[in-house]
């Protein structure tokens, strides 16, 4: 009997570092054309396991919400919490984005977003203990629709460091 829990307990000590890898985020900006700043507020960000609707299957990564300048982020790379998450296949990213500020020749323009859900196919596999690195790229331009200002966002999302299924 004492020989079966010390298993069990093994296999409890041992199992989440068995069934979980870790994500790191880091945040990366396109440039910017007619800019000297563009303020944005950047949240949670999910990855998605692959074989589930769009409805569900999404893994929240990072809860940090912060307002970043994305003009100077343009040749840098900020990083993210990093997290622990189930191993399997994932296939796309999520991203929050709200509170866009346009600075331009001393003017600033507060922009409307089209979506506040920023989303990109990315395809990879976590592995048991294994580590990868998601880089988000959060570029854009402002666009006058209808008389309301927005902010026209791009979005791509690369990775390093895991298999592709």
């Amino acid at each position: 009997m004492a020989a079966v829990s010390v298993v069990v307990l093994v296999i409890m000590l041992a199992y989440p570092a068995l069934s979980t890898g870790t994500v790191l985020n880091t945040l990366a900006s396109a440039k910017i054309a007619n800019a000297d700043h563009v303020y944005v507020t950047v949240g949670n960000v999910w990855i998605h396991h692959a074989g589930h609707s769009q409805s569900d299957g999404w893994e929240l990564v990072s809860n940090q919400t912060q307002t970043v300048d994305l003009v100077a982020l343009a040749n840098n790379t900020m990083s993210l919490p990093k997290a622990q998450i189930p191993v399997g296949g994932y296939d796309n990213v999520r991203m929050e984005l709200t509170n866009v500020t346009w600075a331009f020749n001393k003017t600033t323009t507060r922009l409307s977003v089209e979506s506040t859900q920023l989303q990109a196919r990315l395809q990879f596999t976590i592995q048991a203990g294994g580590e990868v690195t998601i880089t988000m790229m959060i570029g854009g331009h402002q666009e006058q629709i209808q008389g309301s200002k927005f902010f026209i966002s791009t979005f791509n999302a690369t990775l390093s460091g895991a298999p592709v299924p």
